[in-house]
């Protein structure tokens, strides 16, 4: 049985000791280290040395500016040629190369690359920059022209001298609107004093009238609510008396029916009624006599009480054109101040009063209705009362002429005046009924009445709130007139007649000052991007190695046998003794020969070290367990490891799919130490880096000594079949896990032929399943890849599909590389299955002496 590998770093000291005895002794293989050595330098060298200070440069982009502007006469700025001055300037700006040629010129410039970008003012330009003053405004505007095919950053250099432009020409305007504006000031100030206080008396001559009118409106609005009191308690009595006297109207009624019942009897028994006659005429007179004292008598009573009624209105009907007229007079005052001195709260408190006078007319309006209405029921009244006065005086002398002339004519007489008195009483009758519609007519009126008295009231009570909150405004606006007047800021503005234009225009033009306080701060550009070139070439050093060196240990005299880890650390020693010189150089040459100013060079060359040591392992590791897979993946971590570490742009302004690998790239703590010794260390955050970094060694080493001792029969195979295609670079001699499997020996020694007849079937099917399997991988590593790169240019997640179709690539090479090495291993199988019993057993003798020797030499 085979030894248990242990595990003795003597023999991966002798692999190193006799691979740096192999380059020393060998003039060419030493340039070669010593190029390998140099060469990742030169890289990060000339890329720094070319960005050291790009910016700098920028005198060297050329810019046409065509002027057509053709000025403006203006009667405040005078002759005024925007165009000519913004020439001028330019002229004396070194910032970017600015060539001055007419208007076709610089666009066929721009077009044809001869100039970056080209800037034609038009011929209205000035004349546009002063529109303002003339009430029409129009925008300035400068047209900007731009060839974006000819490089990637100028462009937004160019932006920024057009931006540059507007902003001179934005700022010179400000300044001389600024300047003007002083002068007109300074010429207008003198009177600004005596205007001040004119404008102060009159203000406060205009409250103190309207202040005085509204107290003449507070003491008219009491009267009226007064007077609105007790025509309601008046309107109650009379609405009391209505109904009275129109009980008194029915009862009339009644007694009239009464009269004329007994008429007919009368007429019925004329002939008992000839005796009688005295006595029914005396009865008749006396029914005439009440109807005439109770109709006088409630008739009066309406026409006294509508009479009272009447004066009232007329009382209230003055009141409200009272009010009326005061709150006429205070509008108009109002509206005067709010003319000269405009006010949003003063216009609110003129719409109030406007709209609560509208509602005093309407008033007025029905209170003049209800007089008249009061007016017409007193006129009736007093003719009902006539009326029925001289028809019961009449028809009484008509009886006691009847009873004188009884005797001679008695019934013809009788029945005249018995029939005249019927009519009396019909006509007394529809007199009587007509007084309860007329009762009605005055109750519904008064209720009308008593309505809108209320509706006034509760307007004028309103009104009364608001008159005391325009008192009071008014007194407070008169008493901060009268703090103005004292306060040192209208003193100052009386006295202010020394304006400076001159810095008022420079005030103006630039109001704000920036004040910048630097941290961390960096010399140029290129110091500034030294960090990220350096940890580049550093990696690419590293890619380097495992192009030149080989990775595989072989064999020789002195080292004969040794394990898969004893081989991985002997060549390891070189690489990583490689990877130091490599950052050495780098780091010492930005120091010493580019000069870029570091606070801490050795922290700089101790991250540069440490960020070796880690790239080289993971490199290291990635190819010598995978292969040229590993070699494959260590380029494309560093395609992916330039946008997303952050050593150009900051990380927040890239897509989110690097956004989200940027904690996971080693670059970023690399990048990120060596920032903390060039501009500066912050507490922790350098040892924070290069530890976080470090991680990255064990996940390398468990790449390089666990997986690979999986894959190492995988790897042969793979380095076989490339060899066989005599076009690829691939190692020869390495190391592979040689297993006789027990089980299948004792299977063939013992004669199975079933067994060995499972073997070939097997190998049967898998031969016919095997081209479509191959077939089948290659159609997936040439479909699969374009589907992902159609899905690139259709969604907007570019970067996940093209992170897809990379993955996607190496598994599928993963899956035919699997595939090919389950065919050997089947084929394995039925060579075992073929050889005879003593071959098998001289196989197993050799491969225990085999071990043996190496657990011997462990």
């Amino acid at each position: 049985m085979k030894k248990k590998e242990s595990f003795n770093m003597k023999k991966s000291f002798q692999i190193f000791k006799r691979d740096i005895g192999r380059l020393s002794k060998n003039i060419v293989a030493l340039i070669v280290v010593i190029g390998v050595c140099i060469i990742p330098s030169l890289y990060a060298w000339f890329n720094i040395a070319a960005n050291k200070d790009p910016y700098g440069n920028t005198a060297n982009i050329k810019i046409a500016v065509a002027n057509n502007d053709a000025g403006t006469e203006n009667d405040m700025l005078g002759n005024l040629d925007v165009g000519g001055q913004i020439v001028d300037t330019l002229k004396e700006n070194d910032s970017l190369g600015w060539v001055f040629v007419s208007e076709d010129k610089a666009i066929s410039g721009v077009k044809s690359g001869e100039y970056y970008a080209a800037i034609v003012i038009p011929d209205n330009f000035s004349e546009s920059m002063v529109s303002f003053l003339s009430g029409k405004i129009e925008q300035p505007e400068f047209d900007y022209y731009l060839n974006e095919k000819k490089n990637a950053i100028a462009p937004k250099i160019t932006d920024t001298g057009a931006n540059t432009i507007q902003q001179q020409v934005n700022t010179e305007f400000v300044s001389a609107a600024a300047g003007t504006v002083a002068d007109i000031l300074n010429g207008s100030v003198s009177g600004i004093g005596t205007k001040l206080d004119d404008v102060q008396n009159d203000i406060s001559t205009k409250i103190n009238t309207v202040s005085d009118n509204l107290k003449e409106y507070e003491k008219a609005l009491d009267s009226f609510n007064k007077t609105v009191d007790s025509s309601n308690k008046l309107i109650e009595k009379s609405k009391k008396s209505m109904a009275t006297v129109k009980s008194n109207a029915n009862s009339g009624v009644n007694s009239i029916k009464n009269g004329t019942d007994s008429l007919t009897l009368v007429r019925n028994d004329i002939a008992d009624f000839a005796n009688d006659l005295g006595t029914g005429i005396s009865k008749a007179q006396n029914s005439l006599a009440k109807v005439n004292t109770k109709s006088g008598i409630n008739l009066g009573k309406i026409s006294s009480k509508t009479e009272s009624i009447h004066g009232q209105f007329q009382e209230m009907i003055t009141s409200v054109e009272s009010i009326i007229d005061k709150n006429s007079e205070m509008l108009t005052t109002l509206k005067e101040i709010n003319k000269k001195y405009p006010s949003d709260s003063l216009t609110n408190l003129i719409n109030e009063l406007d709209s609560q006078n509208s509602k005093y007319k309407t008033i007025l309006q029905k209170l003049g209705t209800g007089s008249d209405s009061i007016n017409d029921a007193t006129t009736t009244s007093v003719k009902a009362v006539e009326s029925i006065s001289k028809i019961i005086e009449k028809n009484t002398k008509d009886i006691h002429s009847s009873k004188v002339t009884v005797e001679n004519g008695i019934m013809t007489g009788l029945n005249t005046s018995l029939d005249t008195f019927s009519n009396i009483q019909g006509t007394l009758s529809g007199i009587l009924k007509g007084v309860g519609p007329a009762t009605d007519n005055v109750v519904t009126l008064m209720d009308q009445l008593e309505n809108s008295l209320d509706s006034a009231k509760k307007a004028l009570s309103s009104t009364g709130s608001s008159i005391k909150k325009v008192q009071e405004r008014l007194d407070k606006a008169n008493v901060d007139i009268s703090v103005v007047k004292t306060s040192k800021i209208y003193e100052k503005l009386k006295d202010m007649t020394n304006l400076d234009s001159d810095k008022v225009a420079s005030f103006m033009s630039s109001p704000v000052k920036l004040k910048t306080e630097t941290f961390y701060s960096v010399e140029n550009y290129g110091t500034a991007m030294t960090p990220f070139y350096t940890n580049l070439a550093i990696w690419v050093g590293g890619i380097v190695l495992i192009a030149i060196f080989k990775m595989e240990v072989d064999k020789s005299e002195k080292i004969k046998n040794f394990t898969p880890t004893q081989a991985y650390f002997g060549r390891w020693m070189l690489f990583i003794l490689v990877g130091f010189v490599q950052a050495l150089i780098i780091c010492l040459g930005d120091i010493f020969i580019l000069k870029i100013k570091c606070q801490h060079p050795v922290l700089f060359v101790v991250a540069g070290l440490v960020a070796a040591f880690v790239y080289v392992n993971l490199i290291y590791a990635l190819s010598l367990t995978f292969k040229h897979i590993g070699k494959a993946v260590s380029v494309i971590l560093v395609i992916l490891q330039i946008p997303g570490s952050a050593g150009t742009y900051p990380i927040e302004m890239t897509p989110g799919f690097f956004q989200a690998i940027h904690p996971l790239l080693p670059f970023t703590y690399g990048i990120n130490a060596m920032r903390e010794a060039i501009a500066g260390t912050y507490g922790h955050y350098y040892v924070k880096n290069l530890v976080i970094l470090l991680i990255y060694v064990p996940i390398a080493l468990f790449i390089g000594l666990v997986l690979r001792r999986l894959l190492l029969n995988l790897n042969s195979l793979f380095d076989k079949k490339l060899e066989q295609t005599g076009l690829m670079i691939c190692e020869e001699g390495g190391i592979t896990r040689e297993r006789v499997r027990l089980l299948t020996t004792v299977k063939i020694l013992a004669g199975e032929k079933q067994f060995r007849d499972e073997i070939n079937k097997k190998v049967e099917q898998f031969e016919i399943c095997y081209p479509k399997l191959i077939k089948g991988g290659f159609f997936a590593i040439v479909i699969i890849p374009i589907v992902f790169l159609i899905l690139m240019f259709s969604i907007t997640s570019k970067m996940v599909f093209l992170v897809l179709w990379i993955v996607s690539i190496i598994l599928i090479a993963l899956y035919l590389i699997c595939v090919e090495f389950i065919h050997e291993n089947l084929l394995n199988k039925q060579k075992m299955a073929e050889m005879t019993g003593d071959e098998l057993i001289e196989q197993l003798k050799k491969r225990g002496r085999k071990n043996s020797k190496e657990g011997d030499e462990d």
